[in-house]
């Protein structure tokens, strides 16, 4: 959830796999951000996206001979494939793609997005298997980078780990604005950047305040950040913005509505998280996995995408009928049962068995 999602989620993936007797070793090729237990073996390369992590990844590979090599985003996906390349010991590669990658690349300039595709076709392609964590991100893969080649592409859920959550979200909040509150609170947790439209989130809600006295709470930080500052009710304390916490479940069990108005996402972590702490959810209906994340809708309200009339419309609905957040709790069950652990870890352990019998 928020920063480090994609790392935190590998991390007690990790823990999993360690549970079932296997050596694990977490490579983290810039700083670690999330917090983990001396029983993980991390090996921190401190060289972030450039040439040295790749060089770096190499002599860890040769150093530790790993069966299997899985990586995940992008960028640590080509330096995976490229250093197992150039590696005197040669591995298994598993790449895991955790967004809707054609949409991740259109953000960039149009010099930097080709030369990207450019990089993950060259070097998807020479993967022994990769996963993509919801249908809509596999279909991208399979259709804009890796469809001439003979590349399994397999959907692997993001882990929810139920019980991680529910004990963080017992830690006392000394806040009043948060814990006081006399109006329902809406929350927002994650990066402010423009993938995650900050300015359809802040218009939705000043057309919700003009209907329902409400507050909006704001959990990370980001390029985007100063948009607040832009915004009357951020001026009035009516929105709060925190900066990332290592918790932020804490929180969450405060709030009323969970919102998120991405353009774009692979499985987002915080609409798993939100259903474990049972609440309801309005998120813009983007290309990735966010739909699938909700049930198709079932799970959670979905509203259109840069729309904040239809954000606002969704939000009055859940403020205003109790039947429908009833409703959409009952599919809570149904659908977190997907991002079982258990279920998840046994799955690529599978998959990596299966990947070492060929030769």
């Amino acid at each position: 959830m928020g920063k480090g999602g994609v790392e935190r989620s590998f991390i007690n993936l990790s823990k999993e796999l360690i549970n079932k007797g296997h050596d694990v070793k977490f490579v983290c090729l810039n700083k670690i951000k999330s917090e983990y237990n001396e029983n993980l073996s991390v090996i921190k390369l401190n060289s972030g996206r450039t040439l040295f992590s790749i060089i770096k990844l190499s002599k860890v590979i040769e150093y530790e001979a790993p069966d299997v090599l899985i990586s995940a985003q992008y960028y640590a996906n080509i330096a995976a494939i490229i250093s197992n390349k150039i590696s005197k010991n040669k591995t298994k590669v598993i790449i895991s793609e955790r967004n809707h990658l054609t949409s991740a690349l259109a953000r960039y300039s149009l010099l930097k997005s080709l030369l990207i595709k450019f990089l993950v076709k060259i070097t998807y392609k020479r993967a022994d298997l990769i996963f993509g964590n919801s249908e809509s991100v596999c279909e991208d893969l399979e259709e804009k980078f890796v469809f001439k080649n003979n590349i399994k592409v397999k959907k692997i859920f993001n882990p929810a780990f139920i019980k991680i959550v529910l004990k963080q979200s017992e830690e006392k909040v000394n806040d009043k604005w948060i814990t006081d509150s006399d109006v329902p609170i809406l929350v927002y947790v994650g990066r402010l950047e423009a993938q995650k439209d900050i300015d359809t989130l802040l218009k939705g809600f000043e057309l919700i305040n003009k209907i329902h006295e409400s507050k909006l709470l704001i959990i990370g930080s980001g390029s985007e950040k100063e948009k607040l500052s832009h915004s009357p009710l951020y001026k009035k304390n009516i929105i709060k913005q925190i900066e990332f916490d290592k918790n932020p479940y804490k929180y969450l069990k405060h709030c009323n509505i969970f919102l998120l108005t991405s353009t774009y996402e692979g499985m987002p972590n915080v609409l798993i998280e939100a259903q474990i702490l049972g609440m309801p959810i309005v998120a813009t209906d983007s290309p990735g996995g966010t739909s699938e994340a909700l049930l198709d809708g079932k799970a959670g309200l979905l509203a259109k995408m840069k729309d904040a009339e239809d954000i606002s419309k969704k939000v009055n609905i859940l403020l205003t009928n109790k039947e429908v957040v009833s409703n959409l709790s009952l599919n809570f069950e149904k659908s977190l049962e997907r991002f079982n652990p258990k279920k998840i870890s046994d799955q690529i352990i599978l998959e990596a068995t299966n990947l070492l019998k060929i030769k």
